[in-house]
């Protein structure tokens, strides 16, 4: 993606989605281009309420999401919910509110600048969050942490 400003994703041979590398990675049209362009944290959920701007979904694992309507069916129908690792936020002490979650560590990668987290949210134990390396982060596997995102930074695409 460094040795160009266009990029076409395509899949079986037709174009979902043309654009640069950073509309691709930030704001992937489909689930394809989404789970093909970086590493993405999906969810499965079935869509409760749309509106001009938000898809609101009841989670297969538990819970309920905001999310950006992007590319979604109808209510009633799966929808696919995208968001980045880097856009997930580990919060010190349990919020409530929008997109937050309680979350089992599984698996922590010191990866100098940042930390790598793999834990278990909402039923998916292949959650990731990669949170900056700010030197007084104490954590550990199997604690529990409350992990929350933006509804701007989730993307309730189609379902595949």
């Amino acid at each position: 993606m460094t040795m160009s400003n266009r990029i076409a994703v395509f899949n079986d041979g037709v174009i979902q989605q043309l654009s640069t590398p950073d509309i691709l990675y930030e704001k992937p049209e489909n689930s394809f281009v989404a789970q093909f362009i970086g590493e993405n944290n999906r969810m499965t959920g079935t869509i409760k309420k749309i509106d001009d701007t938000y898809c609101y979904a009841d989670l297969d694992g538990g819970g309920s999401v905001k999310a950006l309507k992007i590319n979604v069916g109808s209510i009633g129908e799966k929808t696919q919910l995208s968001v980045r690792p880097e856009r997930v936020t580990v919060n010190s002490s349990k919020t409530s509110g929008e997109n937050s979650f309680l979350g089992e560590i599984k698996e922590l990668i010191y990866l100098g600048d940042h930390i790598r987290a793999r834990l278990e949210v909402c039923g998916n134990d292949e959650f990731i969050v990669k949170m900056p390396n700010e030197g007084n982060i104490q954590l550990s596997e199997g604690q529990s942490i409350d992990v929350s995102w933006s509804s701007e930074d989730i993307r309730a695409l189609d379902f595949q």
